[in-house]
């Protein structure tokens, strides 16, 4: 198939849509990866990644008819999955109860025999919702701070200033 950019594939899959998804296809393909990643690491659950991820491409197809350029197509493919994860985590809430102790007691016990990548995981767990989806879509996606502000609709210098701060806590909770 011919290559084409983003913008030409959008316009392209939006005419051909329903019936030929070829172009579509070609404009998620190489997105795949870092959504599934994403899901993966918000949700910590592979079935319910793929859940989501699979709510995503269907969102994304069944809307793409009325796809706007007010944001990137990339972008927008995020904010869905950001959409869909959280509809996740929404019908599981009953099930996850933690109790504080027990979680701080068993993250002491396994922090000795930890590597670096996994601490790492550890600590963002710890952090809010909206903290660590920010860190994800950072370093997991690669997504500039703007399309992350877009995402998550929130201003952009609350996106740099919860950064920063997040920064901060991961750095100086490295030191203790």
């Amino acid at each position: 198939m011919n290559s084409f950019n983003e913008r030409q594939l959008v316009a392209l899959a939006q005419e051909s849509l329903p019936y030929d998804t070829r172009f579509f296809q070609q404009l998620i393909t190489p997105y795949m990866p870092k959504l599934k990643g994403y899901c993966v690491k918000v949700l910590s659950n592979q079935s319910d990644a793929e859940d989501a991820v699979q709510e995503t491409i269907i969102k994304a197809l069944t809307n793409l008819k009325g796809f706007k350029w007010l944001v990137s197509f990339k972008v927008w493919l995020f904010k869905i999955a950001h959409h869909e994860c959280i509809n996740k985590i929404r019908d599981r809430r009953w099930d996850i109860i933690h109790s504080d102790d027990d979680y701080l007691d068993s993250l002491e016990a396994k922090l000795p025999e930890e590597d670096l990548s996994t601490l790492i995981s550890t600590m963002l767990e710890n952090l809010s919702f909206v903290d660590r989806n920010i860190m994800l879509l950072r370093y997991r996606t690669g997504l500039e701070f703007q399309e992350i502000a877009d995402i998550c609709e929130m201003k952009l210098s609350a996106v740099k200033m919860r950064h920063k701060r997040i920064l901060e806590f991961l750095t100086g909770a490295n030191r203790h």
